[in-house]
């Protein structure tokens, strides 16, 4: 029971960073003990569940299935999506330099819990990281494409966010926004549009199935090359929440107010919260 409860939670850490651009839900995954977790769950979603399903061997398909893990982490994502979504947009709207910097604690902080976790191999450390930071780094300065929203689009859209979010560092709400969807998409949260709900989480399902087969093989395959990209996509990602910005440029803010202590203060709780949540989670997956 305590490590649903954790599944829970973790689910409702994730699907909180998951609807604001800037944070990957993957990222909050990693820190907290889930993500690899979570890439073998999803692929239990094979070729033998299916040929099982259709053949009527109901039992023995949904056996395979970690169940114990999935739901109440779903549950925790779901109730975080439907349950914050119009109280981050507000928090956003109204003090958006605190909320920026918590976001920016929060990553850096889970930078560092990240690089812990692996060995410095030299090239195979640093050639990767730079690649993963100058991709994140590029693709969150590009500009806002113009998509017609439609159900097509929505289901692409999807496809395409769930592949970012799988990868800790990318956020898959800033593929959104980049694909010009984000706000019709949390439009369609806020509303509970259903029709645009079912067809968007149909879209996150196929994305997902393919492509945690892809990452969970990398990373088996090159476990430190493939960590160190994380941590380049990671870094890189910090362009998109530092809260000061000119051109599209990170820059250092022109005005001291009074409104800048609160928002530093926000930056070192972003900063202690994945090192509370890291060490809780430790503890709760600790075999007893």
């Amino acid at each position: 029971m305590k490590k649903i409860i954790h599944y829970y939670f973790c689910g409702l850490a994730m699907g909180a960073a998951d609807i604001v651009p800037g944070i990957s839900g993957g990222t909050i995954a990693f820190i907290l003990g889930v993500y690899y977790k979570l890439l073998l769950a999803i692929q239990a979603f094979n070729l033998q569940f299916a040929r099982q399903l259709l053949s009527g061997h109901f039992r023995a398909a949904f056996k395979q299935i970690p169940w114990l893990f999935l739901l109440p982490l779903g549950a925790g994502i779901a109730c975080s999506i439907f349950g914050l979504a119009r109280t981050i947009i507000y928090l956003l709207e109204t003090y958006p330099t605190a909320v920026w910097l918590f976001f920016f604690g929060l990553i850096v902080s889970s930078l560092v819990i990240v690089a812990r976790t692996i060995p410095f191999k030299g090239l195979n450390n640093i050639l990767p990281f730079l690649i993963g930071f100058g991709f994140a780094w590029g693709l969150i300065g590009l500009d806002a494409i113009s998509v017609e929203p439609s159900l097509p689009v929505y289901f692409a859209s999807a496809f395409v966010a769930v592949c970012a979010l799988l990868l800790p560092g990318i956020s898959g709400a800033s593929i959104l926004v980049l694909l010009g969807q984000y706000q019709h998409v949390i439009k369609a949260v806020a509303t509970l549009d259903w029709t645009v709900l079912i067809v968007f989480l149909s879209g996150c399902v196929c994305g997902a199935l393919t492509f945690a087969r892809v990452v969970s093989a990398f990373l088996t395959r090159f476990p430190i090359s493939g960590t160190s990209l994380m941590l380049g996509l990671m870094l890189g990602s910090l362009r998109a929440v530092w809260p000061w910005q000119a051109d599209g440029y990170p820059v250092l803010p022109q005005t001291m107010d009074a409104t800048l202590a609160p928002a530093l203060l926000c930056c070192l709780l972003g900063i202690v919260v994945p090192i509370v949540l890291h060490l809780i989670s430790k503890r709760v997956q600790k075999p007893e």
